[in-house]
């Protein structure tokens, strides 16, 4: 297995992934860049808290149906 490539973004945002899926999706890049880029994507994926909901934003309880 090899070692993680030192050209692998840092991915530090949503809208940074974002970007990078698409240009992971549209991109004619050789198949060591698309490991690099999809390594980036899967490491911000799994790093990045998604969640913006606040206490305002929750749904009511069953008791309000």
């Amino acid at each position: 297995m090899s070692s993680k490539n030192s050209t692998t973004p840092t991915l530090t945002t949503l809208k940074d992934v974002d970007k990078a899926v698409n240009r992971y999706k549209t991109s004619e890049m050789s198949e060591s860049e698309l490991l690099s880029l999809w390594q980036a994507i899967r490491d911000a994926s799994l790093n990045l808290e998604f969640s913006t909901s606040t206490p305002d934003d929750e749904v009511p309880g069953e008791d309000s149906y």
